[in-house]
């Protein structure tokens, strides 16, 4: 080359341009040696666009790849193509001509590679990371148009196979420390900055335009980097067109480790064994500081020192050697050891096979292999990679995540202890803490991926799951062992179980998401004491092939920025079970015509014996959930609602949902009514942009059940039967909670029709007169619904006292209530009836009895307060006052005696309640509850109840007098 070997100055004591110009010349040089060796890996399209990647954003031509509008910013800095060049772009349109513009100012500073390419770590996967060094005062619109042309030529890159990434930055921001990317998958965004800048310094490859001040600046000189950078241009030794400035490698700041530590265990994992060097390089400059050795510093001054050997200046070898000698010094044998393997498969130089022609790579990797005096199996074991099983993987593994983690450990105590504030921005920091805990956190049901990269292909031939009572029949047990290449059922004895699981669909699940089982292996069976079938299996496993196609899509990173959300919901019912079987043998699959898989026979069995749940979250975690004791289904609908709930899944954002069955009888209807409740609760409480506040009433069985949020979660309240629920309903609502019965719940049912008329903010009362009874269902405006009998058909004799009665607190509830309270905007009266005495209810609108003149009734007036947490009682019978201060526990005894004293011959007839005063505080009342007409209705009822008994009793004596 022509150049002195060692070049040393100092440039307070004068400046040499010849010295100036054999540093820009060494290094570019080495970018040169760099772009040479990065032309062995890659194919000449894609070196071709490597190299013509100065013109296409120098030359903004519509027959260039890239192009997208006219007004895109365009021009390289001091970049003037030669013929060899232009014809070379000719290659892309023959017709392209070049022109060069003077009068324009170029609007892009520089271009570089950075990272592994042209290394000894660059493999024919690696992508291209390239740096777009924009002018500062470039505008914003400007920029969002040079990142399209960026994205566009990716695109073409990814047409041709290369993976291309292009970053737009501009150095004045880089130099004063603002970095304003956000994270993505290959951004790192604030997560580090001066480690990023010290990795572009010691791998970066210049490709054209303005070069690095940075270069000139002595490696023991950088603590004085910004005075000599001073130094240079306004003595005008330098031309400030000629030089781009990125800032010096300053002491970097602590602070910076742990987001550091986040990214590279974020990037961990996809690339485990490249993140595994990256993340110890963090923990080395850490364990160093303050007095830290910058690896980009040692490739300057090896550059300077003309130290061009890929065995002393390759960037890769560096970061290797430095944790060479810091996990030498610390004697840790056993880390060196997963650092000398890791960066053996990341370089991917197969040494055990021989080759005709060894490149620099090969030799590079023989000299340090023979320096870790390897035992003889490792190279094969390493070179064999490929046919790497899931016990390999698994070991390895272990290995790689114990050290990522203990690396991020030692960094994150190093922040603790120095009490450092993290220069990571917390939007970053939460979407890598995400990230990480979807990838590595372990959590009930969640499916572990085993295979971060470690190895490509677990696939098997063959997998065998066996019940665990083919091992000991005698003791029942419900569990499942996962073996692979088993020759017969006997071999599972002597060969290892991969895995055990109380449900038959996890493993299945596991095995398939991680690879283990595919299309095309065979599938084994031993069911034991259960009653799974081959059939059953392979359903299960074309169901998951369906729901979870392999691999899963990668996700948009705006999905980290909310919480999880259920994408794929799928339900396996009664996996090994038959839930007929007890049935079968009474013949009631044959006689019955009740056909409900919940309610089944006229004994209404519920088929639904177990459900095993597959997740899908938007953070492509996958998860299973077995449930088998208990309330299967109401267990299962409960953690439906809570994931739904925790993902905010409002306004109809509803996972695609599949249920399964596969038992031998009823299959078909069993996964249709399973199918038809789930998607009906969803639609139910999720389709709205906010909670829906109804209760839907599910039966089961001879039981029923109420699912309603209260509280902001998802509650089910279990019923032993009808009273119960009708008592359930009875419960005032702090909001409108209408009443939503599942399709298949009181068809026949006077609450069916009652149900279809619920309206808000308006009373509704039903008469039902049946089987010597009449029964009066009142709704009131909030939803609740209370239900009252008497043993007559009277019910125009109930009906108007029941309608004063509302009037009169409605008139009470205007006069004292809020002013921005909700009036009852009406009140509607209804029959209830059915044709023949049988089949379905209707409601059919009854006239309001009209206004009977008051002497036909007396005016019973009940004012109620709380004392010591207790209600007492005022009572006014026309007009007379009856208190518990005066009467104490005979109250209404006393009150029974004077009204039959007011009545010729005594009758004891009822008496009714026409108006009512309840305090606030009513007890049993939530504080911010306000009172709703049930509330009056429930003490209107317990105290006519009380009195009306006392009538059938009056006291002895006339105290009344």
């Amino acid at each position: 080359m022509g150049l002195q070997r060692i070049i040393r100055t100092n440039y307070r004591e004068g400046v040499d341009r010849k010295t100036l110009k054999a540093i820009v010349a060494r290094f570019c040089h080495v970018s040169e040696q760099r772009i040479h060796c990065m032309s062995e890996l890659l194919s000449p399209k894609q070196m071709h666009l490597v190299r013509q990647l100065p013109m296409l954003f120098h030359a903004h031509h519509p027959l260039l790849p890239g192009y997208v509008q006219a007004d895109c910013p365009y021009g390289l800095a001091n970049f003037n193509p030669d013929k060899t060049l232009i014809k070379e772009t000719r290659r892309f349109a023959r017709s392209f001509v070049y022109h060069h513009d003077k009068q324009h100012r170029p609007d892009i500073l520089s271009l570089f590679l950075m990272g592994s390419i042209g290394t000894v770590a660059h493999t024919g996967g690696s992508d291209v990371d390239v740096w777009l060094v924009h002018r500062p005062d470039l505008s914003p619109a400007g920029c969002e148009r040079l990142r399209a042309k960026a994205k566009a030529i990716c695109r073409y890159a990814h047409e041709i196979g290369l993976e291309m990434h292009i970053f737009l930055v501009n150095a004045e921001d880089f130099r004063q420390g603002r970095h304003n990317a956000e994270v993505d998958q290959e951004d790192c965004g604030t997560a580090q900055h001066y480690l990023l800048l010290d990795e572009f310094y010691r791998t970066g490859v210049w490709l054209g335009g303005a070069w690095p001040l940075w270069w000139l600046i002595p490696a023991d000189s950088e603590s004085e980097y910004a005075e000599l950078a001073q130094l240079l241009t306004e003595k005008r030794f330098i031309k400030p067109d000629q030089f781009v400035d990125f800032g010096g490698v300053p002491r970097i700041p602590p602070g910076e480790f742990i987001g550091a530590g986040m990214w590279q265990l974020y990037k961990g994992i996809d690339a485990p064994y490249k993140s595994v060097l990256k993340l110890l390089l963090t923990e080395v400059y850490a364990h160093e500081f303050p007095f830290t050795r910058h690896l980009s510093l040692l490739f300057k001054q090896g550059v300077w020192e003309d130290r061009l050997a890929p065995l002393d200046l390759d960037p890769y070898v560096m970061v290797y050697r430095k944790l060479e000698n810091h996990l030498t010094s610390e004697r840790d044998r056993e880390r060196l050891e997963l650092i000398q393997q890791a960066f053996y498969l990341k370089v991917g130089e197969k040494l055990s096979i021989p080759v005709r022609k060894p490149g620099w790579r090969r030799e590079l990797m023989m000299t340090l292999v023979r320096d870790w005096q390897w035992p003889p199996g490792t190279l094969k074991h390493l070179d064999n990679r490929a046919r790497w099983k899931v016990t390999d993987v698994l070991s390895e593994r272990r290995r790689i995540v114990n050290e990522l983690t203990a690396s991020y450990r030692f960094i994150s105590l190093f922040v603790r202890e120095r009490k450092l504030t993290h220069a990571i921005s917390q939007r970053d920091m939460n979407l890598l803490g995400r990230k990480l805990h979807a990838a590595f956190q372990r959590k009930a049901g969640k499916i572990e991926r085993i295979n971060p990269n470690i190895a490509p292909d677990l696939s098997e031939p063959q997998l065998a799951f066996h019940h665990v009572t083919t091992q000991n029949p005698d003791i029942p047990q419900d569990g499942w062992l996962l073996y692979r290449n088993l020759a017969s059922t006997a071999d599972a004895l002597l060969r290892p179980v991969l895995k055990r699981s109380h449900s038959l669909v996890e493993l299945i699940t596991c095995s398939w998401v991680n690879g283990l089982l595919t299309p095309a292996t065979s599938l084994g069976l031993a069911p034991g004491q259960s009653d799974a079938t081959q059939y059953e299996l392979q359903h299960i496993v074309h169901a998951l092939s369906h729901h979870l196609p392999q691999p899963l899509p990668s996700i948009p990173q705006d999905n980290y920025s909310r919480p999880r959300q259920l994408t794929e919901l799928v339900l396996f019912v009664n996996v090994g079970v038959d839930p007929m079987q007890p049935l079968t043998r009474k013949g009631l699959h044959k006689i019955s015509d009740q056909t409900d898989s919940l309610g089944y026979s006229a004994e209404r069995h519920n088929l639904v014996q177990t459900l095993d749940m597959v997740c899908l979250n938007s953070w492509n975690e996958v998860s299973v959930q077995r449930f088998r004791l208990g309330d299967t289904l109401i267990q299962c609908l409960t953690n439906v609602m809570t994931l739904l709930l925790e993902g905010q899944q409002w306004g109809g954002r509803l996972p695609q949902l599949g249920v399964y069955c596969f038992c031998p009888t009823r299959a078909a209807a069993i996964a249709k009514r399973v199918d038809h409740l789930f998607r009906q609760v969803m639609r139910c409480f999720f389709t709205r942009q906010t909670k829906h506040h109804g209760r839907y009433v599910l039966q089961i069985e001879h039981h029923f059940y109420i699912i309603q949020f209260r509280d902001d979660q998802p509650r089910i309240q279990a019923l032993e039967d009808r009273a119960a629920l009708l008592d359930a309903l009875s419960t005032p609502q702090p909001r409108y909670s209408p009443i939503l019965l599942d399709a298949y719940a009181l068809r026949d049912d006077p609450l069916a029709a009652i149900a279809d008329k619920q309206k808000a903010q308006v009373l509704q009362v039903f008469v039902l007169e049946e089987a010597g009874q009449t029964t009066l269902f009142v709704s009131d405006e909030k939803g609740a619904l209370l239900t009252h009998s008497h043993p007559t058909h009277c019910g125009n004799t109930l009906l108007t006292p029941l309608l004063r009665f509302l009037s009169a607190i409605e008139e009470r509830r205007l006069m004292h209530g809020g002013l921005d309270d909700a009036p009852i905007t009406a009140t509607e009266c209804y029959r209830l009836s059915r044709p023949a005495g049988k089949g379905q209810y209707r409601a059919e609108p009854l006239s309001l009895p009209g206004n009977q003149a008051r002497t036909h009734y007396h005016d019973l007036q009940v004012v109620a307060n709380v004392e010591s947490g207790l209600l007492h009682y005022t009572l006014y019978y026309d007009h007379r006052e009856f208190s518990t201060l005066e009467y104490g526990e005979q109250l209404f005894s006393a009150l029974a005696h004077y009204i039959l004293s007011q009545r010729a011959g005594n009758a004891p007839y009822p008496v009714y309640i026409t108006d009512l005063s309840l305090p606030h505080d009513l007890p049993g009342k939530g504080p911010s509850q306000g009172l709703t007409t049930t509330h009056y209705l429930r003490t209107k009822l317990e105290l006519e109840a009380r009195l009306n008994e006392a009538l059938e009793q009056p006291v002895p004596g006339d105290r009344a007098d």
